[in-house]
């Protein structure tokens, strides 16, 4: 059985140009899966490239194994600091440890943190109504953050 190591260190080794790796899991049923991304996104093309690579180098009789690779989706959460880039300045949805869900735009993203501008309703003084009211709010990527996915809108903006 390869490890996820193993196979992590074989795709690293042999990445495209701009391509980087978000996960590899390996079941106790010798599933692999291998997920990667880039900045241009991964094409089908990118995804039959390493898996005829990695079907070239790890006999699939002899090992016995499932194999599947992919791009990150857009149903899968950010796991790698490139990810973050990737999302910089874009929207995402973050749900929280204590199960709050936050909308809104990745502002700044390190090792440990990300900041995340979004707009709560609030009564404000004076106002009979709520109104929207921009806010920032930094969360721990390990300790605050149950999952961050990026948000994909397919309506069209509406003209006045």
């Amino acid at each position: 059985m390869l490890s996820k190591e193993e196979i992590n260190d074989f795709i690293v080794r042999n990445l495209k140009e701009g391509h980087f790796v978000i996960d590899v899991q390996v079941s106790t049923a010798n599933v692999i899966q291998i997920f990667v991304d880039s900045f241009d996104g991964v094409t089908i093309a990118d995804c039959v490239y390493y898996t005829r690579l990695f079907e070239e180098t790890f006999d699939r009789e002899q090992e016995d194994y499932e194999l599947s690779v992919s791009s990150g989706g857009i149903d899968l959460p950010l796991k790698v600091d490139l990810q973050f880039e990737k999302n910089l300045g874009g929207e995402v949805e973050v749900v929280a440890n204590d199960g709050l869900k936050y909308t809104g735009l990745l502002v700044s993203y390190n090792a440990e943190l990300f900041e995340l501008e979004y707009e709560q309703m609030e009564m404000l003084e004076g106002k009979k109504r709520k109104q929207a009211v921009t806010k920032n709010k930094t969360f721990n990527r390990i300790s605050e953050v149950k999952s961050v996915k990026p948000v994909f809108s397919f309506k069209k903006n509406k003209k006045k």
